[in-house]
């Protein structure tokens, strides 16, 4: 009898483990909103790279998940690099640590999270980023949240490596794509994630480029796996994996009619695995029952202004 009211008093907190993506982020926030029509509501929200741009958003705002989608929508068009070749050479010239500048993150955290910092989110925030010169896994947790979002969406090769106090730092999809451990380590009692890692292609890769891919799909969704199953054994987590096959990381398509097709899947996609209470629910094909704990669907009309919508099949 003791042991249930121990039980019972348990605090809950729930954890949002948000994975890396680079553009796939539009397609993330759509599933941050269907998880909060479902009544899920994080305690905690750990980020990596683009996760760490929407769990920001999320911590300052837990309540306007569908301002987060407003936000993806009005990026146009965007391209996470820009090259040209006069562009590629004097990059490499003047620093020869990456072949382009990291100019859309700035521009975005300018506009929506001026001045913020971890002190003044409304739920606890994890970035996760990768400390190039120790080789480690980095998390941070307090200070800046604009140093901390510029590390950890710091692509390796591709943005130069940020500095802060001396030490150099790099994506965080290197050391933890999806971060369940971290959200373990600051007390979550169940955990949602949304992964943004591409599974691994089932056609024979015919280049280097190729078999590089794959092989980093395959590292980072047998780490996720493995996480997923020791975390299992202590607390109920899911792990949510969208359909990335009609879009690109790179390249953003925000048409509205695009966002409706990806909050379409994704509420499809969410279905079953946050139950009636607003809880991640415990078994696989679990049905989350009638409303309970669940907020309206958003109707897109609501906040979508208007503009040419691309039809999707």
């Amino acid at each position: 009898m003791a042991e249930a009211t121990d039980h019972q008093e348990t605090e809950s907190r729930p954890a949002l483990v948000l994975g890396g993506g680079g553009a796939y982020g539009l397609i993330q926030a759509a599933h941050i909103l269907a998880a909060w029509e479902a009544g899920f509501r994080p305690s905690i929200v750990i980020g990596t790279s683009v996760g760490s741009l929407n769990g920001a958003w999320l911590a300052m705002h837990p309540d306007r998940p569908e301002d987060l989608l407003r936000i993806w929508l009005g990026l146009d068009q965007l391209r996470v690099v820009k090259l040209s070749p006069l562009a590629l050479a004097t990059k490499l010239i003047r620093t020869p640590s990456a072949i382009a500048h990291n100019n859309v993150v700035p521009a975005l955290l300018d506009r929506h999270l001026r001045g913020a910092s971890f002190e003044t989110t409304e739920i606890p925030l994890a970035v996760v980023s990768t400390n190039l010169l120790r080789g480690v896994k980095h998390v941070f947790h307090s200070g800046s949240l604009r140093q901390a979002i510029l590390a950890s969406t710091a692509i390796p090769g591709v943005f130069d490596p940020v500095e802060i106090d001396g030490e150099l730092f790099v994506d965080g999809c290197l050391t933890a794509s999806v971060d369940i451990a971290t959200a373990v380590a600051m007390g979550a009692t169940e955990v949602l994630a949304i992964d943004l890692t591409p599974p691994p292609a089932s056609r024979r890769p015919k280049t280097a480029v190729g078999v590089l891919r794959q092989s980093l799909a395959i590292m980072s969704h047998a780490t996720t796996d493995a996480m997923e199953a020791c975390v299992r054994r202590q607390m109920p987590v899911r792990v949510i994996r969208p359909d990335l096959s009609r879009s690109s990381p790179w390249k953003l398509e925000d048409s509205a009619g695009a966002v409706a097709h990806n909050l379409r899947l994704a509420r499809e996609a969410t279905h079953g695995v946050i139950d009636s209470d607003g809880h991640v629910a415990v078994s696989v094909g679990l049905d989350a029952g009638p409303a309970g704990a669940r907020t309206e669907p958003v109707q897109l009309t609501r906040f979508f202004h208007p503009r040419a919508v691309k039809k999707r099949a």
